[in-house]
């Protein structure tokens, strides 16, 4: 090797290559569109979420996969939601923890299969209400505190 090629040789392996510093490349819009908006999408989904009533058992998996509709509308009044849907039914392990038993178990779940936007329900809040009279008791005590 001569001088000019130890230089080069070591110069190589102090100064490692440069690495392209473009920025990675830029979604459009139409298919940033196409993947938010609202479709079916594989989520993975708690057990005791679709089963409430069977906390008192563990299962493995802890959650399934399975395919439930998501994304946005466009707009704030509407929702995505299941058009069609059907059920897949899965085997799990079911573990008793106060028997120290466990099984196979085969367990329903319900898949949506094609979804659409719908107006999205309005949630009623209730309001508090104050005691008949309550307030009114109180504004008299301040008038009375504030006359002495």
């Amino acid at each position: 090797m001569t001088c000019d090629g130890q230089l080069s040789h070591h110069l190589s392996l102090l100064c490692p290559p440069v690495l392209s510093l473009s920025s990675p490349p830029v979604l459009m819009f139409q298919e940033v569109w196409g993947r938010s908006f609202c479709r079916t999408i594989e989520k993975l989904v708690e057990v005791v979420q679709e089963y409430p009533g069977e906390v008192e058992h563990i299962y493995s998996p802890s959650c399934v996969p399975l395919v439930r509709c998501a994304g946005c509308c466009g707009d704030e009044n509407l929702e995505c939601h299941p058009t069609q849907t059907s059920n897949v039914s899965m085997q799990l392990l079911k573990i008793k923890p106060g028997e120290q038993g466990q099984e196979y178990v085969e367990m329903s779940f319900v898949e949506h299969q094609t979804c659409e936007c719908r107006i999205r329900k309005a949630v009623v809040k209730s309001e508090r209400r104050r005691g008949r009279g309550r307030g009114r008791k109180r504004k008299e005590r301040q008038r009375v505190k504030d006359c002495d």
